[in-house]
């Protein structure tokens, strides 16, 4: 296993020009609570939350019945004082530029009806979230709702290397402005940028609670993909909301859980026995009979298996937090999980809930006020997404919401974690007869258009709820936000200017979204990506700092600006065939391998040089300690 890099940095601006933030403190990986971090005991009895679901709910959506990848998952649902209830959904992308948008639906009479859904935050073409919008979670403070979402920039379009990135809207429907780095509104910077493995999920999925003035925010950190012995767990960091620009004061907080099972320990996911994976007395897998390596096992002797995101809540009447995720997701055998924490940053596991849950279910939410709390009084509200039974078909799932209730004990019940849970298949719908628009769009998302060219070649669409493709009449839509020394427009015609990128945002009806416009110079040619193309490199973060013993692994991903004013991430295969070199100042604290992996030997400090060709480089520091 190679030693790691902890620290997760962010950068602002546009390519090249880079604003430096302060690093987030190492990590201490997790091993419970450290003697300094340790809750005080509390005096008297102990008492635990049991949530239970009590009923099985309503489908707040359903596939269309022969529409593939149609899904409405991660729910995020905020209750209001008046009963009303706002909700934000990922949905399918148009699948070939972008991979998932976000929807938002309303309800007047505490879920019992919901509007017509729209998206209302779309990735922005030409930046680094451009690939993806998705596991929203939103929050309310001071006239704004803030929705943190994941996106990468991984043009391979697996869904790796994501990010944790955030924006806000005076309106729960938008429009939204996204976090630059430094302020709102700019190109998208990540607030938690990845710098693990390539082949790594990321970080992302995140979830908000606000108390006392502090925000806890709760994100996935997962460089986990097909290596067992990489990290995977839950990190909480905290932000002073007081300060106007809080995501970029982020400080580091913990490890609310590990969930790094190994492979000697992990339930096969064909298998159906729940007690696969977990050890007896004797330290043998009680449904396998196998040997298990129990130093690796988790302290209660529970396999995470797949747990997925995180959705926490605030209980005032008991003062702890609560978390829900599913484990075993997609699986027959799946089922809601949930913890509890004190402080808001370690948590416990306290059971599975099975009864009344739909199998196969995944990315799952507890329903909570604007600053992520749960009242005396409010109605308990899970929400998750489901395959259901005897479906196979990826990215065809409905979304379910259903009533609980959360109690106070004075032991653990995890009588749920043997229960059952429902076998029950997805009940599909027809087409809708009268569709709606749900997006504005254009045919293409970047264009160009050079100095000598009289407009640019634009075509615009909605597209309704079955994913269906509606032609507009430029005449219908309004332009708004661009930059009118690059681009003019008239009469719905958008004609180039001088050289330069803009974004346009375009407006039909009560819809909205960005587009990105290059124009070139006269003799200049879009799509050029050989080593003479590249016009700038530059790197993502400020600075590594390195741990020689803590289990994360580093990779640089350096970016590029080309020819044509795009830019991208390098893959691997980017950096072998422009020749990229990484060279250490100081072999004897760091190397750095040909793939951009950094490797700690002692602690010390020297730079990175990243060089690409004649005359490309950019020298980064790295910092390692023990």
């Amino acid at each position: 296993m190679l030693p790691i890099i902890i620290t997760i940095l962010t950068i602002s601006g546009c390519a090249g020009e880079q604003t430096h933030l302060p690093q987030h403190p190492i990590k201490d990986f997790f091993l419970h609570r450290t003697s300094e971090n340790e809750v005080p005991e509390e005096e008297g009895p102990e008492q635990h939350l049991h949530l239970k679901i009590t009923d099985s709910g309503y489908d707040v959506f359903t596939p269309t019945r022969g529409v593939s990848f149609d899904y409405r998952y991660g729910p995020s649902v905020m209750l209001h004082d008046d009963g009303s209830m706002d909700a934000w959904f990922a949905i399918p992308a148009d699948g070939v530029h972008e991979m998932d948008w976000v929807t938002y639906r309303h309800s007047d009479d505490s879920g019992k009806t919901w509007s017509d859904e729209k998206v209302v935050i779309s990735p922005t073409p030409g930046s680094k979230d451009e690939l993806s919008i998705c596991d929203p979670d939103v929050f309310y403070y001071d006239g704004y709702y803030y929705l943190g979402y994941t996106s990468t920039m991984d043009i391979t379009k697996q869904g790796l290397c994501n990010s944790f990135y955030l924006a806000r809207s005076p309106q729960p429907d938008g429009p939204f402005e996204k976090w630059d780095g430094a302020g709102w509104g700019g190109d998208p910077e990540p607030v938690i940028y990845y710098d693990g493995v390539w082949n790594g999920w990321g970080v992302g999925e995140p979830g908000f609670v606000l108390k006392d003035d502090t925000l806890y925010i709760y994100v996935t950190d997962d460089a986990y993909t097909y290596a067992y012995d990489r990290l995977r767990t839950t990190e909480v960091y905290k932000a002073d909301i007081l300060e106007p620009d809080w995501p970029a004061r982020l400080s580091f907080a913990g490890y609310a859980i590990d969930r790094s099972d190994t492979d000697t320990h992990t339930a096969d996911a064909t298998d159906t026995d729940k007690d696969a994976g977990i050890t007896d007395a004797t330290g043998t897998d009680a449904g396998t009979g196998t040997d298990i390596d129990t130093d690796s096992v988790s302290p209660d002797d529970y396999v995470y298996c797949d747990c997925d995101s995180w959705d926490v809540a605030y209980v005032e009447e008991a003062e702890k937090f609560i978390a829900v995720c599913t484990n075993r997701r997609f699986t027959d055998d799946s089922c809601i999980l949930y913890y509890e924490s004190d402080d808001g940053i370690y948590f416990e596991r306290v059971s599975e809930l099975n009864t009344n849950v739909i199998c196969g279910c995944h990315n799952c939410c507890i329903m909570s006020d604007e600053s992520g709390h749960i009242k005396a009084g409010d109605p308990v509200m899970i929400g998750y997404s489901y395959a259901g039974a005897g479906n196979s078909e990826w990215g065809t799932w409905a979304t379910r919401f259903a009533p609980g209730e959360i109690e106070l004990t004075d032991t653990v019940d995890r009588s749920e974690d043997k229960a059952e849970n429902l076998k029950e298949a997805i009940e599909y719908k027809s087409p809708t007869t009268a569709p709606y628009p749900i997006i504005v769009t254009g045919e293409e998302l970047s264009c160009y258009a050079t100095t000598g060219s009289s407009t640019f070649n634009l075509a615009f669409r909605w597209i309704d709820e079955n994913k269906n493709r509606h032609g507009i009449k430029s005449s219908d839509i309004e332009f708004t936000d661009y930059d009118s020394q690059i681009i003019s427009e008239k009469d719905g015609l958008v004609s180039p200017s001088s050289p330069g990128k803009t974004h346009i945002d375009i407006h039909y009806k009560n819809l909205s979204r960005k587009l990105c416009l290059y124009v070139l110079p006269a003799d200049t040619t879009a799509g050029g990506r050989s080593i003479s193309d590249i016009t700038d490199l530059f790197s993502p973060a400020d600075s590594y700092t390195l741990s020689i013993s803590l289990p994360y692994a580093t990779q640089i991903r350096p970016l590029v600006t080309f020819r044509d004013y795009s830019f991208a991430e390098l893959s691997l295969e980017d950096i072998v065939s422009y020749g990229l070199s990484f060279t250490s100042s100081d072999t004897s604290v760091c190397e750095a391998g040909p793939d951009g992996m950094l490797i700690p030997l002692s602690a010390g400090d020297a730079d990175i040089v990243v060089s690409c060709g004649e005359g490309l480089s950019y020298r980064v520091p790295v910092h390692v300690v023990e």
